[in-house]
């Protein structure tokens, strides 16, 4: 194991920090982490109610790999599939898995979303979490998130998102760890059909504020050219994405302060 996963699996253990880093698939990653109001395939992981903006039954696979150790890594699997259109009802399955050998933690999650109008959506998801470390065994908790979006005008989008109101923890008494709580407000600006601009604000419990601002603009309907920003703490994203038909790839490199570079990448279809 290398130094790096030895002092995060240390700190994970002494109780002082969580490194758990579920990502929100590659366009909502580099757009500054806005998934507030930008509703994507990823959605199944960020705002719920963003499900119902995905008009076909949609599948996607993602991978993020951190630079700075050679085990460390991310993966995802998200699919959202729309229900009868009368009833406006969309469900959505999501599979996150975090660590490396002798830590992983695994988040599998149910969502439901629907839309009330043709201004509001709302989404609930149910999620399974699951934490392993070697030599002290796994443990397993529930949590359940809630989000709305509301559709202003053709031009902007307001969303906010709560996850586990409850403060649901682990039943460990070896490792205390909690799963985090986070208020998430946001709004989406279309200035023109090929720039999106989002931002949003991001709160933890016990934590600073974090204030995201993100970016897509879209040249030509086959490419998006994506960046943005958060300030706690102060990270930098880029990515792109290419369109064929029915197929998205897209990419994200995230720069942390302390861990550096982490490219991810992710591919879509819509059936």
């Amino acid at each position: 194991m290398s130094k790096f996963s030895l002092s995060v699996l240390t700190l994970w253990i002494s109780g002082a920090v969580s490194y758990a880093q579920f990502n929100m698939g590659p366009k909502i990653t580099s757009m500054g982490l806005n998934g507030a109001s930008v509703e994507d395939i990823w959605s199944t992981v960020t705002n719920p109610a963003g499900i119902t903006a995905i008009k076909s039954i949609t599948t996607a696979i993602n991978y993020s790999k951190f630079l700075f150790d050679s085990e460390l890594s991310t993966q995802g699997i998200s699919l959202i599939v729309p229900f009868a259109k009368s009833a406006r009802t969309f469900g959505g399955l999501s599979f996150l898995r975090y660590g490396f050998t002798e830590y992983n933690e695994i988040k599998t999650g149910i969502t439901v979303g629907k839309k009330f109008s043709d201004h509001l959506s709302i989404g609930l998801r149910a999620n399974l979490h699951q934490l392993s470390i070697a030599h002290y065994g796994s443990s397993t908790a529930f949590s359940v998130d809630l989000g709305a979006i509301y559709t202003l005008n053709n031009q902007i989008d307001i969303g906010a998102y709560i996850t586990n109101p409850s403060k649901q923890h682990f039943n460990s008494s070896t490792v205390p760890t909690n799963i985090a709580t986070t208020i998430n407000i946001g709004a989406s600006y279309f200035s023109s059909d090929k720039v999106l601009i989002a931002a949003s604000l991001s709160k933890e419990l016990e934590a600073k504020t974090d204030v995201r601002v993100g970016i897509d603009y879209s040249p030509i309907s086959l490419l998006s050219l994506r960046g943005g920003i958060s300030v706690q703490p102060f990270k930098q994203f880029f990515g792109i994405g290419l369109f064929y038909q029915k197929l998205a790839i897209d990419t994200a490199i995230e720069n942390h302060p302390k861990i550096g570079c982490t490219p991810q990448i992710g591919l879509s279809y819509a059936f």
